[in-house]
């Protein structure tokens, strides 16, 4: 327990040693047992190791960082099930918080759950103004930098960094009678909400007002996925996509699925190895190994797609209802995107 002089000396001891640069909410004893009073986990229970410092991130550690984040308890679940995911092996959090891309957590969560905990999933759903989104996304982001010490220019060695290293977290929408979501797709029953967890590079807007065929749309978020300046062009292991209404609309009544527009962007979104070449991007080692399990790496045209199988592309719906704006999300490659499913009650399923 800290103590102070005053709330003053407090509140700016706070921001200088644990903050993200931004205002944030004392964690008074009060505060924090109210956060812990929406789980009947035990506070004690540890999450998982936080690195690159190690330390183990318990309960409370996340309450506490919940609250300064501006959480309300009824988002503390899945600010919860968002750290479980992000603590397994295979996403590699030590690497994301300490390599010089911008890689940052991207948070979707798909079902009711997420509107329990007043989040937002139609209009400015990426941007300002979603204190629920933000919150969320924030709290992960402290409990990486004050649990795990991934502090910036000292073991964030990101070059350039991004604003979504802030917060990055949306809701999926439920309203849009396109497909089923993302939550059922990925095993979740009717009532049960994911949280899915993926190394992300800086999204990229996909504008497109005219397409009515999905073949053209998606050719057009196909261009968007393969420029050069990601590092999936060169290294295809994952990326997300999320749709605009609008765009999954055009999909659906064509009578395509989300497999569908999976296996079409796998396809097309691809980079022919004398386009890596040309751009700077073709090892003499990795590049052949790797066009090797996609056809004959010497054939100069032969294209190697930016996410590994159609499997691998996250296909979430999300955003307002009143134009063609989608969001391609390259990840980090060195990373595999993780989810856990949660029951109504919260519990895991």
């Amino acid at each position: 327990m800290l103590e102070f002089a005053s709330e003053q000396a407090a509140y700016d001891a706070f921001v200088e040693r644990f903050s993200d640069g931004l205002p944030v909410v004392l964690p008074t004893p009060e505060r924090v047992a109210r956060m812990l009073a929406a789980t009947t986990d035990d506070p004690a229970r540890a999450l998982g190791a936080v690195f690159p410092s190690g330390s183990v991130c318990t309960v409370r550690d996340a309450a506490v960082n919940a609250v300064m984040a501006g959480a309300e308890p009824r988002q503390f679940r899945l600010i919860v099930a968002a750290l479980e995911a992000l603590f397994e092996e295979s996403f590699n959090l030590n690497g994301v918080q300490s390599t010089t891309h911008c890689a940052t957590p991207l948070i979707i969560v798909s079902g009711p759950l997420a509107f329990e905990a007043g989040m937002n999933a139609g209009n400015g759903v990426l941007g300002n103004g979603q204190r629920a989104n933000l919150s969320i996304g924030r709290a992960v982001r402290l409990v990486m930098t004050n649990v795990g010490g991934g502090v910036p220019g000292q073991t964030d060695m990101s070059v350039q960094g991004q604003p979504a290293k802030i917060s990055f977290c949306i809701a999926e929408r439920l309203d849009v009678d396109a497909w089923p979501p993302l939550v059922e797709r990925q095993g979740g029953r009717l009532g049960e909400t994911s949280v899915t967890v993926m190394a992300a590079d800086a999204p990229i807007c996909v504008a497109d007002h005219r397409s009515a065929a999905p073949q053209r749309l998606l050719r057009n978020v196909a261009d968007a996925m393969r420029h050069l300046g990601s590092m999936s062009a060169a290294r295809p292991t994952q990326m997300a996509l999320i749709l605009a209404p609008q765009h999954a609309r055009v999909c659906a009544s064509a009578g395509w699925g989300v497999e569908e527009v999976q296996r079409f962007l796998f396809e097309h979104a691809r980079n022919p190895l004398w386009r890596l070449r040309d751009g700077g991007e073709y090892d003499p080692v990795k590049t052949p190994k790797l066009a090797a399990e996609y056809g004959d790496p010497d054939d100069l045209d032969m294209r190697i797609p930016v996410f590994a199988s159609p499997e691998r592309l996250v296909v979430a719906v999300a955003g307002g209802d009143s134009g063609g704006f989608s969001t391609v999300v390259p990840a980090w490659p060195a990373s595999v995107t993780v989810h856990r499913v949660l029951a109504r009650e919260g519990v895991p399923a």
